[in-house]
């Protein structure tokens, strides 16, 4: 539960957290406020995150991590506009795109042949220096209010 100064509280359920690219997300969102409260909006998103862990090194100092986050997707849908809320259950259903993988989601036959010895010849480069990367995956519904902290909920999920 993630609390605006007391305001009150906004929730997300799903059907289940493992998706694959293509597929539909299905879940609704439910609030309740303490008092009625004029907002903005009401919203859900979904949000692909690249996070990138790579070593650096510096002269005359010991090689350190660096981290770097880079948005690869985002998906805004509206549920409700501007109005009084005080409380209320909003379904939604957000497609997957096919696509949102990049190369992963590409047919086993791109993957072979030159394309995939130029892919496993980029994967092992990245290895060998020493960098990682991973796609974080998320939800999050939140209700803007005009003045004040929005009311938000972030939930995890994954696509692969």
């Amino acid at each position: 539960m993630i609390f605006g100064f007391g305001k009150g509280e906004i929730n997300i359920a799903l059907e289940k957290y493992n998706f694959s690219p293509g597929e539909i997300i299905k879940g609704k969102v439910s609030f309740e406020l303490k008092k009625p409260t004029l907002a903005k909006k009401l919203k859900i998103t979904l949000v692909g995150v690249r996070v990138t862990n790579q070593q650096v090194r510096y002269p005359n100092r010991p090689p350190a991590m660096e981290t770097r986050k880079d948005f690869i997707h985002h998906f805004e849908m509206p549920l409700d506009g501007e109005k009084e809320y005080s409380r209320g259950e909003y379904p939604f259903e957000i497609k997957i795109p096919d696509n949102v993988l990049g190369v992963s989601s590409l047919p086993k036959e791109a993957t072979e042949g030159i394309l995939g010895a130029v892919l496993k010849t980029a994967e092992t480069l990245s290895k060998m220096s020493g960098s990682t990367s991973r796609i974080e995956w998320y939800l999050e519904a939140s209700m803007e209010i005009p003045s004040a902290f929005d009311i938000k909920k972030k939930v995890n999920i994954t696509v692969g």
